[in-house]
């Protein structure tokens, strides 16, 4: 899996080469800005058609739009973490309720609103890790109300959308919310080392009304099952695109630097490798015929170790300019440095691959 555009099966026009130009050229002065808003360039993605690949009511393929996502993550990683949480919260809602919440379908299409996905919580209750931290329960009015404390979400934006579990009484739904619905609370993460520009932050929920038109109306386990499988391939798509853009500024071993080129084949190989897994595994999400052909579990966890692994030989092999803090090694570094912390975590991938054996 190539990863540049240009090379692969996506319409391509001069307006899009040139955004993504745009987005590349941006990347630094996105990193240093904590206040960095990422809607326009989104919205210029959604408008060229390069965040939908793959939907029913779409165009193009899943393995499309993983490339789409690999590409902006060789350029900027947090233009491509905010564009995969939108995405995801798109392929939520597409996938399981655009009869019901057409009118937000469109609306993330268009992106007057933004996707918010903040399944964490949720992924790791279907596992069976945890139990869902947000509570559904009736009033003496009997209005359904939600309170609880949700750690981590992204894009956190006034005219985001969030999907998220609750759990109400003995049954656990997916609900989508309006950002400004009243009790919201969002809680901005303090400066980070990388991706400040995702606006993530931690949720809390006050009494917040929810009504029968905020549920996606799906049984939760088949959920749960139905969707994980694209999150982690998104995922690995972005972690792959880091790795890549590591990788490609190795551009020439020069002096001692040539005691680290068996290191530097071994991981071009390695990528190599993932990119074909994640092909086969997007092709699969598109047709979602027979057994998934590999784990995404083990897909996303390897992705991650090859771009926390690339990003620090790109270090080691660049040498000291490279530690400049405003240079572009240096913030893939950092960019690195997220994804074993990022949920799935690598902890919990780990134990997921355990629980399965």
């Amino acid at each position: 899996m190539s990863v540049h555009l240009t090379d692969n099966a996506v319409r391509t026009d001069a307006s899009v080469l040139q955004l993504l130009q745009s987005i590349a050229a941006s990347a630094g002065e996105v990193d240093a800005n904590v206040d960095a808003d990422r809607r326009e360039v989104l919205g210029q993605l959604a408008a060229a058609g390069l965040l939908d690949l793959g939907l029913a009511t779409g165009h193009g393929s899943y393995l499309d739009q993983a490339r789409v996502l690999s590409d902006i993550a060789s350029m900027c990683m947090s233009t491509a973490f905010s564009a995969w949480a939108h995405r995801m919260t798109l392929e939520y809602v597409a996938t399981y309720s655009a009869d019901k919440h057409g009118h937000i379908v469109e609306a993330l299409r268009s992106l007057d609103i933004v996707g918010s996905t903040a399944m964490a919580g949720t992924f790791r209750a279907a596992s069976g890790q945890e139990e869902l931290t947000v509570h559904l329960t009736e009033d003496d009015n009997g209005v359904l109300r939600a309170n609880g404390f949700i750690p981590w979400a992204s894009n956190l934006y006034d005219n985001a959308v969030i999907v998220t579990g609750m759990l109400h009484g003995n049954t656990r739904r997916i609900v989508v919310l309006n950002r400004l619905r009243e009790g919201i609370e969002v809680l901005p993460t303090p400066q980070l080392m990388a991706l400040d520009a995702s606006r993530s932050g931690a949720i809390r929920l006050v009494d917040v009304v929810v009504t029968e038109d905020d549920f996606i109306d799906v049984d939760f386990l088949e959920f749960v099952r139905s969707v994980r499988p694209t999150f982690l391939a998104f995922q690995s798509a972005f972690c792959i695109g880091l790795a890549s853009a590591s990788l490609g500024a190795i551009r020439e071993l020069r002096g001692v630097a040539q005691s680290l080129g068996e290191r530097v084949s071994s991981q071009r190989d390695e990528l190599a490798r993932l990119c074909h897994r994640l092909e086969a595994l997007t092709i699969w999400l598109g047709q979602r015929d027979g057994e998934v052909p590999l784990n995404p579990v083990r897909l996303r966890l390897e992705a991650g170790h090859i771009a926390v692994s690339a990003t620090q030989l790109e270090l080691a092999v660049c040498g000291g300019r490279s530690f400049e803090a405003a240079s572009q090694t240096s913030r893939r570094v950092r960019e690195g440095l997220f994804l074993p912390v990022q949920s799935p975590t690598e902890a919990q991938l780990q134990w997921e691959l355990q629980q399965s054996k």
